[in-house]
């Protein structure tokens, strides 16, 4: 009795540990540079894409850096990517969406469709997948998310 005590306990353990985890995204986060479709990025996401979101309570507002001269991007496109360890950036503001955290999941309602992600946790970014059950605008794409923890400042 005592060994399938213990067995139980071994094999439940992290079930009941992960249920006690519910992500929400809080602040800025921006994609991994080098993430690719629906594999995360090789670098660990050291870099980061120049589009981003700021999370507050109900809302997902779309940002961008506009500070960056780094080169090393994809396609060697200058200034579209920027080191996450940076200290500062500039953004610049767009719209606003819609954005519900529940069970680990975000759930994103844009053009009227409400597209469910699930978020998983790695040491160094999020990964957000979309549901099986697709809003018409949502691709297959899996998203890699890194907080940024530098300053950002606000340009109009």
């Amino acid at each position: 009795m005592k060994n399938l005590t213990i067995f139980l306990i071994l094999i439940l353990l992290p079930q009941f540990v992960y249920a006690k985890e519910n992500l929400i995204l809080k602040g800025y986060w921006f994609e991994c540079e080098f993430s690719e479709k629906t594999n995360p990025p090789k670098d660990q996401c050291k870099m980061l894409d120049d589009d981003g979101f700021n999370f507050k309570e109900d809302v997902a507002i779309n940002i961008k850096n506009i500070s960056s001269k780094e080169t090393k991007c994809k396609k060697n496109k200058i200034g579209q990517c920027f080191q996450s360890n940076t200290k500062s950036i500039n953004v610049t503001i767009g719209r606003s969406d819609q954005v519900k955290f529940q069970d680990s999941n975000l759930i994103l309602t844009f053009l009227g469709c409400s597209q469910k992600f699930k978020l998983k946790n790695y040491i160094n970014f999020i990964e957000a997948m979309p549901d099986k059950k697709k809003c018409f605008w949502t691709g297959k794409k899996h998203f890699y998310l890194k907080k940024f923890d530098g300053s950002v400042n606000i340009k109009k």
